[in-house]
């Protein structure tokens, strides 16, 4: 399928309209940004696949309802729709300016304060999902931004001004994605700055968890129990 056909084929729509669908019960919204992005906040009743986990073969062929893509500012979920028209499926409809544009418009989104937590609404759309807040931002990158974009490496590099060898190590996991690249990430790809650090901080915790966690429970007392422990 050629580019131009792509165009054509992707439709958009504002974020009042989606409103009043999701109200009506006429549409099924799907969240393709991150786990980690879900969890501190996403829309009631949208239903989570993040790009980096998407199979267009294995995703569910929706007749039913209108099947709406939102990603933060529209960008993943436009990726996400024409990879699922490559595949066969019914033409999805993107929600213009993403969540950021939902809540400009003032409307509601449920946030989550504290530790996140995984949703009490399960997402069910893509079967046995690795938590993607396991995800180096390296990995995120690449399959949410650099291929569905068509993006080379080196081009990506090039753009935003460092090093063939930065982006690659970034992308390998040898390399913690700083707050430098981060901003120049942002500006872009048109996302927060927040998004990339929050990507590396999860990233680096699981990591720390996974190799450090079950001693530092074993020999560490939390502060309020040492009193009783005594």
């Amino acid at each position: 399928m050629n580019e131009e056909l792509e165009k054509t084929q992707l439709k958009e729509v504002r974020v009042e309209i989606v409103a009043k669908w999701l109200s009506s019960g006429q549409a099924l919204l799907v969240d393709v940004r991150e786990t980690s992005e879900f969890e501190q906040e996403h829309i009631p009743g949208a239903m989570l696949v993040p790009l980096s986990m998407l199979d267009p073969e294995t995703f569910p062929r929706i007749n039913i309802k209108k099947l709406v893509l939102h990603c933060a500012i529209g960008t993943r979920s436009a990726a996400a729709a024409k990879m699922l028209v490559k595949a066969g499926h019914i033409p999805p409809i993107n929600m213009a300016g993403g969540i950021k544009a939902w809540r400009e418009a003032g409307l509601s989104t449920e946030l989550f304060d504290g530790t996140p937590t995984i949703p009490k609404h399960k997402p069910v759309l893509l079967a046995d999902q690795t938590k993607a807040s396991n995800a180096s931002p390296g990995r995120v990158l690449l399959s949410e931004f650099i291929q569905p974009l068509g993006l080379s490496q080196q081009e990506l590099a090039c753009d935003i001004g460092i090093s063939d060898d930065h982006i690659a190590e970034i992308i390998s996991a040898e390399r913690d994605l700083d707050a430098d690249t981060a901003f120049r990430l942002a500006r872009y790809f048109s996302t927060d700055e927040d998004f990339w650090m929050n990507l590396q901080m999860t990233y680096d915790l699981n990591r720390a968890r996974t190799r450090y966690g079950d001693e530092i429970i074993r020999t560490i007392t939390p502060q309020k129990n040492k009193n009783s422990a005594s």
